[in-house]
């Protein structure tokens, strides 16, 4: 069985409901969970697709883009590729400012990014992390664990770790690298390690300092995100072998609930529910999907299991919630479909073919998505079932990186481009 683990491309969700327009700080956005308020959006699209506003070479990667508005910010790898899929041991990681309006580069940062031999990168280089935007400073992580805080207008380096050597960062299951992006709490950056006592880690922003620690598990790919239960702040942890709620600021762990995979491999990051206190979860290599209802009594939080289905399992990209419904792209090592789950019986109440695994946005009640082989597809799915409204082949090498939507301009990057699209707009001429 080939190790593959092309999700932790794409890792995070949050709990706020929805996204402001003007800004796209951190993975899913400010709420960080891929839910977006914009109006006007067409329902149709000419021939041809959106409006192209601009397009640019980028080099290879995965991480998604983050934006104030203006200046747009992700990170590529210039690295040789030897023959198809392999890769010299020695090259670069890049993390890049580019002008919202026109795609012209900013500032770059370019530093040496040695890897580690047996490196598996036959999916591509990354790096895989989504930069943080925050307080005017952008954080970075590369696949090697190189961290950089920069101030996010001159690109200038404020402060740096190397997880791998100061903090023992582990060889990823398979060679895979780094996938985790970093998530901000409270002047604090928050990023899975593992190890004993170092499962999480947290830095303050303003000096790189580190401020706690905590949990006894190994390195996961997923990213942390937070929820308040009860009054109570914890983070949500997708660790390779359990999903978890920690307390930040100390890194107690309040409870745990079993979820185990092949290699690991816990990627898609979980949904969260705040009005019933549920969870979502879902892992590819042999797993499936469970749903959770978090109890909360007397300081105590008490994980119940609602359901598990096989069948339901998201590989690569990220999933959604539409009120009580989860969309997600379901599928393991062979064909996928888009699926469409009740978050409180786990019961599927459709699955759509003619999807390639995907990266989803949800827009109101409809869902925009990105295939990996580069269809962005707009469908209403408020009727209980999946009504397609237009379509376009927008990217052609390797769609993994989820899409980032500021009022009607959408940002998407394949392996090889970067480009605007406006959603809006009039197709080109």
């Amino acid at each position: 069985m080939t190790r593959s683990f092309p999700a932790f491309v794409l890792l995070a969700t949050l709990v706020s409901p929805v996204a402001r327009a003007g800004d796209w700080t951190s993975w899913g956005g400010p709420t960080h969970d891929f839910r977006v308020k914009v109006k006007d959006i067409s329902a149709t699209w000419p021939e041809g697709g959106p409006k192209k506003l601009w397009s640019r070479p980028l080099g290879d990667g995965y991480s998604a883009i983050v934006t104030d508005g203006k200046t747009l910010y992700t990170m590529y790898s210039i690295r040789k590729e030897k023959e198809k899929g392999k890769y010299e041991l020695d090259g670069q990681e890049v993390a890049v400012a580019l002008d919202a309006r026109t795609g012209k580069t900013l500032w770059e940062h370019k530093y040496d990014d040695k890897w580690y031999k047996g490196m598996a990168m036959e999916f591509g280089p990354g790096p895989h992390s989504t930069p943080l935007l925050v307080s005017g400073r952008l954080v970075t992580v590369g696949v090697m664990g190189q961290m950089f805080c920069f101030n996010a207008k001159t690109g200038k380096v404020i402060w740096s770790h190397n997880l791998t050597t100061e903090y023992d960062l582990a060889k990823s299951e398979g060679g895979r690298g780094y996938g985790a992006s970093p998530f901000f709490y409270k002047n604090t950056v928050i990023l899975p390690v593992g190890g004993k006592g170092k499962g999480v880690i947290a830095w303050n922003l303003e000096d790189g300092k580190e401020a706690w620690r905590g949990g006894d598990f190994d390195m996961t790919y997923a990213t942390i995100f937070d929820i308040n239960l009860g009054g109570q702040d914890q983070l949500i942890i997708f660790g390779p072998k359990d999903v978890m709620g920690m307390r930040p600021g100390t890194g107690e762990i309040l409870w745990k609930h079993t979820h185990p995979t092949t290699f690991g491999a816990n990627i898609s990051t979980p949904v969260w529910d705040a009005k019933h206190n549920r969870l979502f979860i879902s892992s590819a290599y042999g797993m499936g999907s469970r749903g959770l209802e978090l109890d909360f009594k007397d300081g105590t939080t008490t994980p119940k299991e609602l359901w598990f289905n096989k069948k339901v399992k998201i590989h690569f990209g990220n999933a959604v919630r539409i009120g009580e419904t989860i969309f997600g792209s379901s599928g393991d090592m062979g064909p996928s479909m888009l699926c469409s789950v009740d978050m409180q019986t786990g019961e599927l109440n459709w699955q759509q073919r003619g999807l390639a695994k995907s990266s989803l946005l949800a827009i109101g009640k409809k869902l925009l998505i990105l295939t990996e082989d580069g269809n962005l597809v707009l469908a209403d799915v408020s009727e209980g079932e999946f009504k397609e409204l237009a379509r376009a082949q927008v990217c052609s090498n390797n769609a993994w990186t989820v899409p980032t939507l500021v009022d009607h301009t959408l940002y998407i990057r394949d392996r090889k481009e970067i480009k605007a699209l406006d959603l809006g707009g009039k197709a080109e001429s």
